[in-house]
């Protein structure tokens, strides 16, 4: 039987333990990495923002934990977001994320498909 705190340490994440806010800069904590998928929690102070991107090679999927914010799913739209709300950007879609609320916005994202993913910004 294998043992459980090796099975803990690497299949079971706390969130809380993963996250670190920086009041200077977005910060990408990241907890896992495969040859096929990769995750990280993001953490933004109010007004930090993940820049506008998009990636040739992945699916890109955020999931809002904590806080609001505005989700831009191309150069001329803005989607408001908030805890509980999932976002999917494919290949070659554009994204980015700002903090645009009074407290912090934590979410969840992860990648999949043929890492290490490019990054395009615009």
């Amino acid at each position: 039987m294998p043992n459980i705190q090796k099975i803990m340490e690497e299949r079971v994440f706390e969130i809380d333990k993963i996250a670190k806010f920086d009041s200077d800069k977005p910060q990408k904590n990241y907890f896992y990495e495969t040859d096929k998928t990769v995750g990280a929690v993001w953490c933004l102070e109010p007004g930090q923002e993940v820049y506008l991107h998009s990636h040739s090679n992945v699916d890109d999927i955020w999931v809002c934990m904590e806080g609001t914010g505005t989700y831009f799913p191309d150069l001329e739209n803005e989607i408001q977001i908030s805890k509980g709300m999932v976002i999917l950007a494919k290949p070659n879609q554009i994204h980015g994320m700002r903090n645009t609320g009074k407290d912090r916005f934590l979410f969840v994202g992860f990648a999949a498909g043929s890492l290490p993913m490019d990054i395009t910004r615009y």
